[in-house]
């Protein structure tokens, strides 16, 4: 019933558990949780440890205090599968690890059942938040379908569901195969903030080794996440063309360090703002997207793209053609990352130091109405906007 809470026995080793036709509501979700202490499912040959069909209004949940995934999943194809027309779900403070695909999907694909279908069913809020998701064959979170125009089925193109409302926060992401995380058609409120990932795409598959995927689709903002070293780009945006990217810092890129193309893009165009991108393989910000009316590209940092080494102009930001309009100022960038004064770069802390060349050179971006950067400090202290993820 609403409001009922379903223990996992910390007693037991769970293998694969499904919970089908769960049905809370807004105001009392049923509550899918650890009792007695840490829960294991080891779903070694199984499809799925976890999984939720025709499900609504539920929460899954390992604890609540910072650090304690009181949830332990190892093993199977699938970490946690919320599928089967699940939607309006929360899932925190789990650890996921050891799958042989994703660690926690969350998508109903298209059939030849109407139910299935776009217009016939959306997902909503969605909150995915303090998990820890590691060594995975795939994606760490798949979540929303890839394919926003349709797929091929017996009977047709089925266009996939759409998600609104959906966050995706405070993850821990380390050694996926595939990408950390990767959002599809998730077209109304979609948030990505205070994600930290690691070492993605290990398996280094073309087109299938970033950081963070902004599929097509998918509209929103991509905030305050750090994200270092991978094989692919260290972020790659094909939304919507609402999209606003700020305060994020990327380290080591294996590609870019952010990759923006259009797909289905009715919006106004991309925004980067305020990112630290440092030591890319290829370009610091790399512009496909030529069929938004503008893009920005304002006070970000770009340190030592690796595209310098050949001498090209556009290392730090690259447009595909004249095509790409873009408002493009008040970006830092510099060759040696020194010049910058970061605290301590060698320990990851981006923080300025006074004499950064940074402090106060940035563009007025208060109509943006960002509050904070990345360290989650006042945004603008001093006469002038700093540039890049932190403020000092």
């Amino acid at each position: 019933k609403p409001g009922s809470v379903i223990c996992l026995n910390s007693a037991f080793t769970y293998g694969s558990i499904e919970f089908r036709n769960l049905t809370g509501t807004e105001e009392q979700p049923i509550e899918i949780r650890s009792c007695g202490g840490k829960v294991n499912l080891k779903a070694t040959d199984k499809w799925h440890a976890l999984k939720t069909t025709n499900s609504k209004y539920f929460r899954i949940t390992g604890g609540s205090a910072d650090g304690v995934y009181g949830i332990n999943i190892q093993g199977g194809e699938m970490g946690m599968k919320l599928d089967g027309l699940s939607t309006n779900f929360e899932v925190d403070h789990v650890e996921i690890s050891n799958v042989n695909f994703a660690g926690i999907m969350a998508k109903t694909d298209p059939t030849c059942d109407d139910a299935t279908i776009r217009d016939n069913f959306t997902m909503y809020d969605v909150a995915l938040h303090d998990n820890y998701v590691h060594d995975t064959g795939g994606e760490g979170f798949y979540i929303g379908n890839s394919f926003f125009d349709g797929m091929q089925r017996d009977c047709g193109i089925r266009l996939p569901h759409l998600i609104k409302g959906l966050k995706v926060y405070n993850n821990i992401v380390r050694n996926s195969g595939w990408e950390s995380i990767q959002v599809g058609c998730a077209i109304e409120g979609t948030e990505i903030f205070n994600n930290t990932i690691e070492n993605y795409g290990t398996k280094n598959l073309q087109y299938q080794n970033n950081g963070i995927q902004i599929g097509s689709g998918t509209g929103g903002t991509v905030h305050n996440n750090f994200i270092k070293k991978g094989n692919g780009n260290g972020l790659i945006v094909m939304g919507i063309g609402d999209n606003v990217v700020y305060n994020n810092i990327i380290i080591d890129a294996g590609l870019n360090g952010i990759f923006c193309d259009e797909r289905f893009t009715p919006g106004n165009g991309f925004t980067f703002v305020n990112n630290t991108i440092v030591n890319p393989k290829m370009y610091g910000i790399r512009l496909y997207s030529e069929k938004v009316p503008m893009n920005t590209v304002v006070n970000n940092i770009i340190s030592n793209p690796g595209a310098l080494a050949t001498g090209d102009k556009q290392a730090f930001v690259y447009r595909v053609s004249d095509e790409v309009k873009v408002d493009m100022s008040n970006n830092l960038i510099v060759t040696n990352l020194d010049t910058l004064q970061f605290v301590n770069a060698a320990a990851d802390n981006y923080r300025l130091q006074a004499a950064s060349p940074a402090v106060n050179l940035g563009k007025d971006i208060s109509g943006l109405r960002i509050a904070k950067d990345f360290y989650e400090n006042q945004r603008l202290k001093g006469v002038a906007y700093d540039v890049g993820a932190s403020e000092f």
